[in-house]
């Protein structure tokens, strides 16, 4: 059952209704699944994911994103298996059939078989988003080179943000089990549900060094007003003005400003805005950044982890890939948290989630779930296009 009830817009404080309203606004629709759960924490938060997710969600009311609908549903069917996402593949399953994925090819990836006949693109979207999801979640040169030929710069960023998106979004929905509505569901057309696979031990007993990586940067980046075009120059200066500068993330993304910009204003709460204490944001960040075997993420997470005094055993350890040894019950319960949403099947177990709400709150256990979610986003992002570590460490570069 959901963890989580929707907050009516009139339990909200009055000068917080208004992201509630726009939330409405951006979705076109009800409040429901991610939304219900940023509700519960930031209304804020929840309108700047919206404003995100409206990006790849158009479905035709005013399609932004220039990826075909198609490639966008696939990614989400496979995005939604790959981390065990039930609400996501709800959402998603009929659009993609709708959109002209093939009904066999949707039961494959149901059941976590290889699809017996796909198209060259269907081939090339499947080894994209596998190869960033699995191994040391990193683009062959094939796979980059084929995917920059056929959809160009711009499009392979939007690749890696789409499945990146669902990433962010399904990390919260599988910490609270969010489920449809009987009413979500008579909307849609009748199907086969995604199984949740059944939970392994979460925590590894060691991870190979970072040592070896990134490879060679694969598109140039862009930092200044001479190098993006003059209608974009405007993207650029919102995202400067919510961190101060253009760190190497995203350099890359202003390759598709507008979606820079929404993901930038994500970051930005991440960053300034967030409830969470410095410590417990730089550790659910380098958890993250284990887990996805990212470089970048690892160096900027480590430089807020040591200006908030994180322990430096404590730091070693999850650098090894292990369940480190915290030195407080708080710290047992992030990790745990943290780890079970990143590994096995991608979902917490009650004892877990309950220690976590006990330690930080259900408001904070939210903003905990969406900045591992939004660490994960980047991090697909910049491995994808082997981004190496940012020379300034002083400067945030996320």
């Amino acid at each position: 059952m959901s963890r989580l009830a929707a907050v009516p817009r009139e339990a909200l404080p009055e000068e917080q209704r208004r992201f509630y309203d726009a939330v409405r606004a951006i979705r076109r629709s009800p409040v429901s699944g991610p939304f219900i759960v940023t509700m519960n924490s930031s209304p804020d938060l929840a309108a700047r994911i919206a404003h995100l997710g409206h990006y790849f969600h158009a479905r035709g009311q005013a399609d932004e994103s220039i990826l075909p609908l198609r490639v966008r549903a696939l990614i989400a069917l496979i995005g939604s298996r790959a981390l065990d996402a039930p609400y996501e593949w709800a959402a998603w399953v009929n659009w993609a059939l709708e959109a002209g994925v093939p009904q066999d090819t949707v039961d494959a990836i149901r059941e976590a078989r290889t699809p017996a006949s796909l198209t060259p693109e269907e081939q090339l979207i499947a080894r994209f988003c596998t190869e960033l999801t699995t191994g040391n979640h990193r683009l062959s040169e094939g796979v980059f080179q084929s995917a920059l030929e056929r959809y160009g710069t711009q499009g392979v960023v939007e690749l890696a943000m789409t499945l990146g998106y669902f990433a962010m979004i399904a990390l919260p929905l599988n910490a609270f089990e969010m489920e449809m509505t009987a009413e979500q569901k008579s909307l849609r057309k009748p199907f086969a549900p995604l199984e949740v696979r059944p939970a392994q031990a979460a925590g590894r007993n060691s991870a190979p060094p970072f040592g070896g990586r990134p490879g060679t940067l694969r598109v140039p980046l862009l930092s200044g007003h001479d190098d993006v075009r003059p209608e974009h120059q405007h993207f650029l200066d919102r995202i400067v003005r919510t961190r101060g500068w253009i760190s190497p993330a995203f350099q890359v993304l202003l390759h598709t400003p507008d979606v820079a910009e929404r993901a930038a204003n994500i970051g930005a709460f991440v960053l300034y805005e967030t409830a969470l204490a410095p410590e417990t944001r730089a550790l659910v960040g380098l958890i993250a950044a284990r887990a996805l075997d990212c470089d970048y993420q690892w160096a900027v997470w480590s430089r807020a982890a040591q200006d908030a005094k994180v322990d430096a055993q404590l730091l070693a350890a999850i650098e090894l890939g292990g369940l480190a040894q915290a030195s407080t019950e708080g710290k047992r319960a992030l990790l745990h948290f943290c780890n079970q949403l990143l590994e096995g099947n991608h979902h917490v177990d009650e004892a877990a989630y309950q220690a976590a709400v006990k330690a930080f709150g259900v408001a904070g256990l939210i903003q905990i779930s969406v900045t591992l979610g939004y660490s994960v986003m980047m991090a697909l992002v910049v491995n994808a296009f082997e981004v190496s570590p940012p020379a300034d460490g002083s400067k945030p570069a996320l």
